[in-house]
């Protein structure tokens, strides 16, 4: 298992609220009913001399925070503080942000819902170093996470080393042993909590995932399946509560970044995360937070994955934040529409000669050649002669080619593909370099190709002569 990498989200939203400041979430049965009545103090020493405007204090609502109350500093005998009261708080992820000369200068993630006093006292020179003063939970939580850091630290140090020590039994045994000895750690933590702090234990659940080198469960079953299988065996993903988890969004994001990194083929990686989603149950309040980190997840290594659960998050939940889909449209449509290799080639249709319309997808299961060219291009003449080489010797083996003509007249058109004996299929809207399908692809010369395999994936570009064929030969054999 490769080390999760971040993937940058640029959005005006607090989504980039990770490990140093996630939430606490609890099974169901902990937390049913909310906090009446929460009083929460943010006392300052009189040392301090912070221009503090505001105190805000935001919620966690699946994918983003929410500001759901303010207050401004009031004096006290020792210096100043910020008083909240408030009422029927759930118990969650909550956030502590102050606001100096009118901007947002740090915030401090707490855990509310399940205490009626709350007191954070210290510096305001720096929120983070506060502490709690009697908050059973919240100092509880404080040192979760620092657990949770430490031990992942640990672990993707151990498993650097074991690739490193490819091929050097002692070494790996050795490293197994520790991977054992994290393993155990990790369990540990989660039990401890669901004895002492069971509102806590859900969280710790989202990280316990045990080594594969220690827990594979057949010598013929891979580290992805593995990982597919296995990572969130703690969990119960039936949890609504997780709605007002940070950690459970970016849990799942690191998941399905982490799958996308270990072999699996599209078709298994999307198995694992359809069969995630539907453990979670569509509909369910914490189903919006984890499709949508399923599809940052994927977006930066799986370009038909994060297309499909985009549009399937755009279908289900668009509207409830305008920023978010504007956001998420942009990158489909720059997807749809980027033509570089790797990417499924954008679908257009046009005229064939004979009045019929043709589209692109019509030719899936075949390797199919673009071939943008005109009547009047010269280089393109005297290459057809080679294209019509190469397609009667693969043909049968399924090539085929898309000739895309950038002509404006017709007949000149339809003479071109008689004369040159083009026996394949075209199609034109006869707009010149004014060509839809041209703009689509980003056409500014001619002669121009672009080869697909046979799922639509663009593999090559601007192949022609002898590198063609070549290619064809990789593909197809002699």
């Amino acid at each position: 298992m490769r080390k999760i990498s971040k993937i940058k989200v640029l959005l005006a939203l607090a989504l980039p609220l990770a490990l140093s400041a996630t939430t606490a979430v609890a099974q169901e049965k902990h937390y049913s009913k909310p906090v009446k009545q929460l009083d929460l103090r943010v006392r300052m020493s009189e040392l301090d001399a912070c221009p503090i405007d505001t105190m805000r204090l935001y919620a966690w609502t699946g994918v983003q925070v929410e500001e759901i109350a303010k207050t401004v500093p009031t004096a006290t005998k020792t210096g100043f503080e910020f008083h909240f009261q408030l009422k029927n708080i759930a118990l969650g992820n909550y956030y502590l942000g102050r606001i100096v000369n009118n901007s947002m200068s740090d915030m401090r993630p707490l855990v509310l819902g399940l205490e009626e006093k709350i007191l954070l006292k210290g510096s305001c020179a720096d929120m983070k170093t506060m502490a709690f003063d009697g908050s059973k939970v919240n100092i509880a939580f404080e040192q979760m996470i620092d657990s949770v850091k430490m031990h992942s630290s640990q672990f993707f140090t151990l498993l650097g080393s074991w690739q490193q020590n490819a091929g050097n039994p002692e070494a790996l045994a050795e490293i197994k042993k520790n991977l054992g000895d994290m393993d155990f750690r990790r369990k540990e933590l989660l039990n401890k909590l669901k004895k002492d702090q069971p509102e806590l234990a859900a969280i710790a659940a989202l990280y316990s995932y045990q080594s594969f080198q220690n827990n594979q469960k057949s010598p013929t079953q891979t580290e992805g399946q593995y990982i597919g299988e296995t990572y969130f065996q703690f969990v119960n993903l039936a949890d609504t509560n997780y709605v007002r988890s940070a950690f459970f969004y970016e849990a799942i994001k690191g998941y399905a970044t982490n799958m996308t990194q270990v072999g699996l083929s599209t078709e298994q990686l999307e198995g694992y995360l359809d069969g995630l989603l539907v453990k979670i149950g569509a509909g369910k309040p914490h189903h919006r937070p984890a499709l949508l980190a399923v599809t940052f997840g994927v977006m930066a290594s799986n370009k038909k994955l994060f297309l499909q659960y985009a549009e399937a998050y755009q279908k289900s939940y668009k509207g409830q934040n305008i920023m978010l889909d504007n956001f998420i449209e942009q990158q489909i449509t720059q997807l749809k529409s980027s033509t570089e290799v790797g990417d499924e080639a954008p679908d257009f249709s046009a005229a064939t000669p004979n009045g019929g319309k043709l589209n692109l997808k019509s030719l899936r299961g075949k390797v199919v050649l673009i071939d943008f060219w005109a009547s009047w291009c010269g280089p393109c003449r005297r290459e057809n002669p080679f294209v019509v080489g190469v397609y009667n010797k693969y043909k049968s083996k399924g090539f085929d080619v898309l000739g895309v003509s950038l002509d404006t007249d017709g007949q000149k058109w339809k003479d071109a593909i008689a004369k040159d004996e083009l026996a394949w299929n075209h199609i034109s809207d006869l707009g010149g370099w004014s060509s839809a399908p041209a703009k689509l692809y980003k056409v500014t010369g001619i002669p121009h190709t672009i080869l697909l395999d046979k799922n639509g994936v663009i593999i090559a570009k601007n192949l022609r002569g002898a590198a063609l064929e070549q290619k064809l030969k990789e593909i197809f054999g002699e």
